[in-house]
């Protein structure tokens, strides 16, 4: 470095003396100037670098009297001091119920301490204690070798990436994180929604905690799909509260609602095989702050997971060991991480954007404890486990229920018969009686018979209404009327849940209310592509197309192919079994989004329909009863 400065002036000297002996005093007058400008130049730089020298030792000085590292660290480079720093902090270790202040010697003890803990946090959310609520978001999660090392998620996040190579401690760390946070605030304040792409193994403690209200693992991708949607549903709920109350965050609310922290694992896995949903996650890290929703990514390699719109929202960056100092440098600015020892898991750098600070994670004493704990917890105060904010998918089979010898319920009240799936959650699924006749369509043995008679039981039991059952046999069409008393054969009680009775003698009775007024007349008919057929003859045929246009009848009836089928003038209501050709499924009136939802099992399952009812398609599983036929 010296040498690069002194060379242009010797240079420009040697240059001036051989000028001068010649005696071209013109070129003298030229070089002149020159050899004055490299000289200052090279006098400054000499300066500044006995100023650096000497800051640099004043510096190294303080360090060695006031801080962590020892005297021999003094005019350390910043690796050197971040590698003694992850030294010092892997020869520490501190449970996490000793930060917590909490006994884990037993359950009672336990709950105990998170029960005073919850009475404090509701306490202060009553009496609009903003300052004490914030206080509380910061939660111990390790140490470090000048004290305790803490988060508030609110103030430093609102969101944090968490990367680690395997083996690193990443599991731990959440553990340890979530367990203090669920030791902060009772479930009607905080609320976890844990996505684990490890198999399901990272939370499986973690997710018997009272303040769960949804668990997926990559064993499960539908589900995952619905923890994912849950979260953009939830996010635009929270959207809605707050405008209403004209207030710009919901810590403004007089009753806010519970805090969300949605914690993943694996994250890199879950962006490989959903890449399709991550715009779920994107919203939530850009609206997350002001709604009370956090996130918490973590993953083993942090280059390239975390798309820029998410990483502008992410605030806090923990990065544990890593094998390249450049998925460090991704996260905390620097190698640090890199220089960590394999064999302290646990030691991690974190950085909000001002300074990394090495810290190690508490582990749990017993995270079984702690979680039994907050479970007898909420029992003692009363606390209401919060609802689930995402179901499972739509079950494989459904029995029906038995049947209900309510006789109240109205002639035109829709029909129970499964279950429907609005894409988060299920809902019982109604069917409509008084949008006209439906019209029930699958080819091959896929249910549709099977519905047909989980229609019969739920409108059997019915006053005012008069039910009529048609089926097609080798002979031709064959009707009967249960409803009227008058029965054929053992079958049809059976179907009805009489059979236990049928050895009794029956009387026949009425299911007329009232004298003056007639029932309301509900026609099931199976396999009815020939009485549809425009081309068909015969009486059946034309009693059928006369019930089709009567306004007093509901005409339900099934297809193989909806080839017959003209959309409404037949039917209102259509509950169709996907074949899994999409081409003939779409021309049965699916809309291809609805049909994106079904895979090749789906389309396997008796009873797996959607329902298309005015102008919207719904997921549903039919009840599984003993057909009569």
């Amino acid at each position: 470095m010296l040498l690069s400065m002194i060379a242009p002036v010797a240079g420009q000297a040697m240059m001036l003396v051989m000028m001068i002996i010649e005696r071209r005093w013109m070129f003298v007058g030229l070089i002149v100037p020159g050899l004055i400008g490299c000289l200052a130049s090279a006098l400054a730089n000499i300066a500044m670098r006995r100023r650096a020298r000497s800051d640099a030792q004043t510096d190294a000085g303080g360090a060695s009297s006031g801080s962590t590292l020892p005297g021999g660290m003094a005019g350390a480079s910043a690796d050197e001091r971040d590698a003694e720093a992850a030294r010092q902090c892997a020869a520490m270790h501190m449970e996490l119920e000793e930060l917590l202040d909490i006994d884990a010697g037993d359950v009672p003890s336990a709950w105990k301490g998170m029960a005073r803990q919850w009475e404090r946090a509701r306490s202060a959310q009553d009496k609009g204690d903003r300052r004490t609520i914030t206080s509380l978001h910061t939660v111990p999660v390790g140490v470090t070798p000048t004290g305790v090392f803490s988060i508030n998620m609110p103030k430093q996040g609102p969101h944090a990436l968490v990367a680690g190579t395997t083996g690193s401690g990443k599991s731990v760390l959440l553990e340890s994180w979530c367990l203090s946070l669920a030791s902060r605030f009772p479930p009607s304040m905080l609320n976890f929604v844990f996505l684990d792409f490890k198999g399901g193994s990272a939370f499986r403690v973690l997710h018997r905690l009272p303040h769960t209200v949804g668990f997926v693992s990559d064993l499960d991708l539908k589900h995952a799909v619905r923890a994912l949607r849950s979260m953009e549903l939830e996010l635009k709920r929270r959207e809605l509260i707050v405008s209403r109350a004209h207030v710009a965050d919901v810590n403004e609310l007089r009753h806010p609602p519970a805090r969300i922290v949605v914690v993943i694992d694996e994250f890199h896995a879950l962006k490989r095989q959903l890449p399709d949903y991550l715009t779920q996650l994107t919203a939530l890290a850009a609206l997350g702050r002001s709604l009370g929703m956090h996130l918490i990514a973590c993953t083993q390699n942090p280059l390239g997971q975390v798309s820029s719109e998410m990483k502008a929202n992410i605030g806090l960056n923990i990065c544990l060991r890593v094998r390249d100092p450049l998925q460090s440098s991704e996260l905390l600015g620097s190698k640090a991480a890199a220089l960590i020892s394999p064999q302290a898991p646990g030691t991690a750098f974190a950085y909000g954007g001002e300074e990394r600070e090495a810290f190690r994670c508490a582990v749990p004493a017993s995270s079984e404890v702690l979680t039994r704990g907050g479970q007898w917890a909420c029992r003692f105060l009363g606390e209401q486990a919060p609802p689930p904010l995402f179901s499972p998918p739509l079950p494989q089979r459904l029995e029906a229920p038995a049947m209900s010898d309510d006789t109240d319920m109205a002639p035109d009240a829709p029909m129970i018969i499964g279950v429907a799936d609005t894409g988060v959650t299920l809902e019982p699924f109604r069917l409509p009686l008084d949008l006209g006749n439906i019209a029930i369509i699958g080819s091959g043995p896929r249910g549709k018979t099977t519905a047909l008679m989980a229609m019969a039981r739920a409108l059997l039991p019915r006053d005012g209404v008069e039910v009529i059952l048609t089926r097609k046999t080798t002979d031709g069409y064959v009707t009967e009327h249960p409803s009227t008393g008058t029965f054929i054969g053992d079958a049809t009680l059976y179907a009805t849940g009489l059979a236990e009775e049928s050895t009794r003698p029956k009387e026949p009775t009425s299911r007329t209310p009232n004298a003056g007024s007639s029932p309301k007349r509900i026609w099931l008919v199976d396999d009815a592509d020939e009485l549809l057929d425009p081309l068909g003859r015969g009486t059946d045929h034309d009693e059928f197309h006369e019930a089709l246009a009567d306004p007093h009848c509901v005409v339900v009836f099934t297809l193989s192919a909806s080839r017959h089928l003209r959309f409404p003038d037949h039917c209102g209501v259509r509950l169709v079994f996907p074949t899994g050709d999409r081409a003939i499924d779409m021309m049965a009136g699916i809309p291809s989004q609805a049909l994106s939802q079904f895979d090749g099992d789906d389309v396997r399952i008796p009873g797996r329909a959607v329902l298309l009812v005015q102008g919207s398609a719904t997921p549903v599983q039919c009840h599984d009863c003993d057909p009569i036929w």
